[in-house]
């Protein structure tokens, strides 16, 4: 019976795609799983039942010890990273039973990609890398690109990149950046969105926003609309700020219910959320300067996420004078999380991308929940949201805050029948550029008139990047796992799709 690693040198639970590498092998017939890594998030739903019959093993490595950390910040970093080295090493190459295939994480990069050459070496296990992005890009966020660290780093991650046996990659743009600069044949395999990525329907939406509650109804700036809502007793027992449950069981929207938008981010340096902050005291202004208020709805920014600079903004939030703006963020369980996706009204992403050869995979898990979105621009983002079709393109927080003018321009919900799976079905969009527009690039796009037809009751602009998602057919990651990565970890060489 084959046996695979599924390695990341991280939070296991903050790893999406690799889970899904492994909940794809559980589901091969024959496969023995060990997902590597480091215990922290939970994990999602579909490896509860593998892991509880013995397909999938979880090899957590240890974290640094007490009297480690104590030490001073220098002496730390260099104790955790000879820790980290003498501990995979012993994992990989004593503790654990032999694999036939290793599928490995970059980044990061350093120790990983020598210590798994080792085992792969020791256990003449396959290797393979599944490249996310450069190593050493990140490091050049807080160094430079010129730091001689830096420079290290890239050569080390060059010279090691052409050990593996088979490499994968998120875009095309990397596919040729690894081919021609690095000389590393890889596989494009996109990112793609599980079946548990799909639109919510009201009742859903309903149960999910009471758990909620607890967190909604505290301020978090003053003037805070959300928490207003709570604390004037306006939401009886059974609603909440979006949704109505009415005798029978039967739920509803909520008149003149704010407009959910969603952002999904780790709060690192590589994510300016300040654009987005700016962009909303800039929606708050227009709205309250403009002489028919009445036709843009408060907007309710729920944003999911842990990470280093999530406190230092909230501090920000708390000085915000918003009026039609509020902000909460949130830390969800992960089976919360689609439910939240598919039952928001539009997603922001800021990923900036430090190379600008990787795709935002939340803009992946918003397609599969229906949900178009605004997305910072760069080089390959192209390769995944098409201008005006199923998402819009920003540079600035003015073109951000435009966009939300034009989106959300005439809102009045989703509607019975679209809440429910009619207009925001459960479809991805763009893929490679499927179906999208050339020429298009970061900007304003035209504005929307008042209302949509039917059954979409929300502005024209934001009925047509609903159909716009809901028509760029996406394949779910199962069933492009089975044709695309599979044949690798098997022994088919890389360089297709």
């Amino acid at each position: 019976m084959p046996r695979a690693w599924v390695m990341v040198l991280g939070d296991v639970g903050r790893s999406p795609r690799m889970q899904y590498h492994a909940s794809s092998l559980c589901k091969t017939p024959g496969y023995e799983v060990t997902l590597i890594g480091y215990q922290g998030a939970a994990l999602v739903e579909e490896l509860k039942a593998p892991a509880g019959d013995g397909r999938l093993t979880l090899a957590y490595l240890p974290d640094l010890p007490a009297a480690l950390r104590r030490l001073p910040h220098v002496l730390q970093l260099a104790a955790k990273a000879l820790f980290q080295l003498l501990t995979m090493l012993w994992l990989l190459l004593v503790a654990l039973p032999r694999p036939d295939v290793i599928l490995l994480q970059l980044p990061p990069a350093l120790p990983t990609m020598l210590v798994c050459r080792l085992a792969a070496l020791r256990h003449r296990a396959r290797l393979v890398f599944d490249w996310h992005n450069f190593a050493y890009t990140l490091m050049a966020i807080g160094m430079g690109r010129g730091h001689p660290v830096v420079r290290l780093a890239e050569k080390y991650e060059r010279q090691w990149g052409r050990s593996a046996d088979a490499s994968l990659c998120v875009t095309r743009a990397m596919q040729r950046e690894l081919a021609k600069g690095w000389r590393v044949p890889a596989t494009v395999f996109y990112d793609r969105p599980p079946d548990f990525f799909r639109p919510a329907s009201l009742e859903q939406t309903h149960t999910l926003l009471l758990k909620l509650a607890p967190a909604l109804s505290q301020p978090l700036h003053p003037a805070d609309f959300v928490a207003e809502l709570y604390a004037s007793g306006e939401l009886a027992p059974g609603q909440t700020p979006c949704t109505v449950a009415e005798r029978g069981g039967r739920v509803r929207e909520r008149e003149g219910r704010p407009a959910l938008v969603v952002s999904s981010t780790s709060w690192t340096p590589d994510e300016d959320f300040g654009l987005l902050l700016k962009a909303a005291e800039l929606y708050d202004g227009r709205v309250r300067r403009s002489r028919h208020p009445g036709r843009y709805p408060r907007i309710l920014f729920l944003v999911t996420g842990r990470g280093p600079q999530r406190q230092a903004y909230e501090e920000r939030m708390r000085g915000l004078d918003l009026r039609y703006v509020a902000f909460r963020t949130l830390w969800l369980e992960p089976e919360d999380y689609p439910r939240l996706l598919g039952s928001a009204d539009l997603g922001v992403s800021l990923h900036a991308s430090s190379s600008g050869l990787d795709l935002p995979m939340k803009v992946v898990d918003m397609f599969g929940c229906g949900l178009p979105v605004c997305a910072l621009t760069y080089s390959c983002i192209g390769e995944l949201v098409s201008h005006e079709h199923n998402g819009l393109l920003f540079a600035t927080p003015e073109q951000l805050a435009q966009q939300l003018l034009d989106v959300f321009r005439g809102f009045a919900g989703r509607g019975e029948e679209e809440a429910n799976g009619g207009t925001k079905v459960a479809a991805s969009g763009g893929s490679a550029g499927t179906r999208r527009r050339s020429g298009a690039a970061a900007g304003t796009p035209a504005s929307a008139t008042k209302a949509a037809s039917g059954d979409c009751q929300s502005s024209t602009l934001l009925a047509q990047l609903r159909r716009g998602v809901a028509g760029s057919s996406m394949a779910r990651w199962h069933d492009t796992w089975q044709k695309i990565v599979l044949p690798v970890l098997e022994g088919a060489p890389s360089g297709a799709a």
